[in-house]
This record gives structure tokens, C-alpha cells and sequence, in this order.
């Protein structure tokens, strides 16, 4: 027995949820499994591209991505959020904070949805229906305190069902992340440092982990926060043989591959964001990723890829965010979130 061509409406389905959802973009992507865990489907996390690793705030969800951003004030949130890519793929998530012996602690679900398929035989013949998806439960909290550096861990337990094959896989986040009384803060993560426990044919593929260093400050005198994230730095080269930069010699027809400039190379591991807070209620954000808008840019047409903007609204009993992703010229990703105050 085996999958159709109507399996291929399955990898499309895939291949636009490589491209638009993990953090390992475009060519540089397709590397690892679960590329889903690198990127958080929270709208605030989202509008500030995926890198809200840093600044504490009113809303718990942030704390996803880092467990030591969890305050006495986000506690007993309960979050909610939904996102929607090309091909009726859906990715939604929440999260819910509390203590635990006076302790912090974020409990999570999310997961990525690429929908019903149908299935045929080899002959063509229809074998019914399939369904593709994967789905991360992650729970996290403050490990250790040490003066003003914190430690800071999240457990993952994941899930990937297509068809009839399964995996499942068991990560974890470690982050320090240093809080001096002056200057910015300055966090060290690994992400998704794991392995996976079954595969889906019988090869292990690795986890995308991601080590990152993330600095940030608020100026002192203006309702401003700005961050930088260094990441990938596992992976000091994220270059690729680029189609785009061949050249032919019109004579020979021989063809060279143009080496990329050591500026290019290290502008992909760098994305940063900034955050306006005028108001007590009001959050607007701006990102920007470099490696995002070079990968997908066209070589005849600018392109906006690689920013992200959006903005919370913060009221006694709940928030909303909302997010606007600038992918590529094929289109953008909108992110609603709601957190209710429990």
C-alpha cells in the first residue's frame, strides 16, 4: 500500500511549514526534525521575531521561549493563540502560569496542524483519509538564582504523526541569563538540546538546536526597549551554493559560484527587535531578521521579508496581541493572542 499523488498536497503542505515556521529559513533549513520547537506561536514572541528572550512584562506567554521571564504579576494567565499559513496549515498553542511552592512555573501545548489528506494505493484506488501534525507539551521554571545571573530550564515532549508512521522526541532549553543593576541584560540559551525516542523510518534525525546569545536593555529616559540576538552560533557558517549569485561565462559557458562576503555571513546570525510601551495598556513591537529577508528575497524584486511588527492591549482582566509576519513575497502570517487574567 502507499500514498498518492494526493500525498503530494501533504508535502507541499510540509514544505511551506519548513519554510515559514522554523527558524532555520530557507536553504538554510531542512536540517533537523521538529523545526517547529525553534519559533513560538504567542503573538508578542511573534511580532518581535521570535527572539522575546529577554524583557520581563505583564503577560506570561513570553516566558515560553525563556521560563526566567515569569513574574509575580503574569502569574495565573491562562494564553491562547492561533496562526494560519498557505494550505489551510494552523498553528495554535497556549499556555497557562502558577506556582508551584512559591516556585514559577509555565506549562505549554503547541502544535502545527497540516490537515486531512487522502490516501490512495499504488493502483490510484482511494484507502481513505490521513492526518499530518505535530505537537509539543513543555513545561518550565527558574532552576537556580546565583546573585544577579538566573538558570532557567524547560522540559519538551513532542509528537509527530503522518499517516501511519510516528515519532516522538524529549528536549529541553537551558538559559542563564545575567541582570546586573546597571546596563543591559544578557541571556545564554540552548534550545532544543535532545533526541528523538522513535523515528519515523527508522533514522534518527537531530533536534534543531539552537545556541544564542541575547542582549538587551530599556533607555533610561524613554518608554523604549531594544534587544539583539546572535544566534545559530552552533553553525558559524549558514552559508549555501546560492543560484542567484552564478555567473556564466557567456563565451565558455563555464559557470562560478560567488563566494558570499564575511559581512553577509555574519549579518545571518544577527536579528534584533525594539518595543515601544507608551502606555500603561498599550505594547507596540517592530523586528527585524537579516538572514530571513536575504534568504527570501527575489533577485529582480525588493522584498519586506525579515521584518515582523505588531502590539498588546492590556486590560484589568485580559490581553491581546496581535502579530503580522512579512515572510516574502509569497505572502505574510497573522497571529491573534488572547491571555485571560485567572
Amino acid at each position: 500500500m502507499g500514498i498518492s499523488c494526493t500525498g503530494k498536497a501533504l508535502i507541499r503542505s510540509l514544505f511551506i511549514a519548513l519554510f515559514w515556521t522554523s527558524a532555520l529559513f530557507a536553504q538554510s533549513g531542512g536540517t533537523s526534525v521538529f523545526t517547529f520547537l525553534d519559533r513560538s506561536v504567542f503573538a508578542g514572541a511573534s511580532a518581535l521575531g521570535n527572539a522575546a528572550y529577554l524583557h520581563e512584562g505583564k503577560v506570561a506567554a513570553f516566558a515560553v521561549q525563556n521560563p526566567l521571564l515569569l513574574t509575580d504579576s503574569s502569574r495565573h494567565q491562562l494564553e491562547m493563540s492561533s496562526g494560519s499559513l498557505g494550505q489551510g496549515i494552523q498553528l495554535l498553542q497556549g499556555s497557562y502560569s502558577f506556582d508551584i511552592k512559591g516556585r514559577h512555573v509555565i506549562v505549554g501545548a503547541q502544535t502545527i496542524q497540516y490537515g486531512v489528506f487522502g490516501g490512495t494505493d499504488q493502483w490510484g484506488n482511494p484507502q481513505g483519509t490521513f492526518y499530518a501534525g505535530d505537537i509539543a507539551f513543555t513545561a518550565g521554571t527558574e532552576v537556580v538564582r546565583l546573585g544577579p545571573v538566573r538558570i532557567g530550564a524547560t522540559a519538551k515532549l513532542v509528537n509527530g504523526t503522518y499517516e501511519s508512521y510516528q515519532s516522538w522526541a524529549v528536549a529541553t532549553d537551558a538559559v542563564a541569563m545575567y541582570e546586573g543593576e546597571a546596563g543591559p541584560k544578557v541571556a545564554l540559551m540552548v534550545k532544543n538540546l535532545g533526541t528523538q525516542l522513535t523515528t519515523f523510518g527508522g533514522t534518527y534525525e537531530p533536534l534543531p538546536t539552537n545556541v544564542l546569545i541575547a542582549v538587551g536593555d530599556k533607555l533610561a529616559h524613554a518608554p523604549f526597549r531594544w534587544t539583539f540576538v546572535f544566534d545559530q552560533l552552533q553553525r558559524p557558517n549558514l552559508g549555501y551554493d546560492d543560484p542567484n549569485f552564478v555567473t556564466v561565462d557567456p563565451v565558455t559557458g563555464a559557470t562560478t559560484q560567488l563566494d558570499m562576503s564575511l559581512l553577509n555571513l555574519a549579518m545571518r546570525h544577527v536579528s534584533g527587535s525594539l518595543e515601544f510601551t507608551p502606555t500603561q495598556r498599550l505594547h507596540l513591537m517592530l523586528g527585524y531578521n537579516f538572514r530571513r529577508q536575504f534568504e527570501m528575497s527575489l533577485p529582480e524584486r525588493r522584498t519586506s521579508g525579515g521584518f515582523t511588527l505588531g502590539a498588546g492591549l492590556y486590560f484589568n482582566k485580559f490581553q491581546l496581541h496581535f502579530a503580522n509576519e512579512l515572510r516574502s513575497v509569497a505572502g505574510r502570517m497573522n497571529t491573534l493572542s488572547l491571555g485571560l487574567n485567572l
